[in-house]
């Protein structure tokens, strides 16, 4: 007698590949932050200060308007951002496929089509702009569950 199973695959990965670099960072604090940084939320990195900030400016001087990394931590509650860094905190820097349905936009400030740098030589979308910087690729995945087999 054959027996049927059905495999319930809601435990999507983020990252698809094995050799991501992953490492640590300050995250700074945001004394006007009123919502919570997200897990899988793009970031930026402030070369003036070393810390890493939320991708949310798209022309800024410091390094803040050109995304570089994916927070990878537990959701961080915005009153502990108002009080302070956030010290040791996981941050995919670099080589790695993620899953663009988990990838989070700050406060939908911006999207993979937000153009950094505009208006300058460099301009390009963030999405590319993960790319070159980082060597970050957003894919499209799909839950095998999602079908009826």
């Amino acid at each position: 007698m054959a027996v049927q199973i059905t495999n319930e695959n809601t435990n999507v990965p983020f990252i698809h590949n094995d050799d991501s670099l992953v490492r640590t960072g300050t995250i700074a604090q945001d004394a006007q932050r009123t919502e919570d940084l997200l897990q899988y939320t793009v970031l930026a990195y402030n070369a003036t200060n070393q810390n890493w900030v939320p991708f949310i400016e798209l022309a800024d001087t410091e390094g803040e308007s050109m995304p570089r990394g994916i927070y990878l931590g537990e959701d961080i509650d915005a009153d502990d951002l108002k009080d302070g860094d956030i010290e040791d905190a996981l941050i995919l820097v670099g080589n790695a496929y993620v899953n663009r349905n988990l990838v989070v936009w700050d406060q939908d400030l911006q999207t993979s089509d937000s153009i950094v740098n505009p208006a300058t030589v460099n301009a390009t979308s963030a999405e590319n702009a993960l790319v070159e910087t980082a060597g970050i690729y957003l894919e499209d995945s799909e839950a095998i569950s999602d079908y009826d087999l």
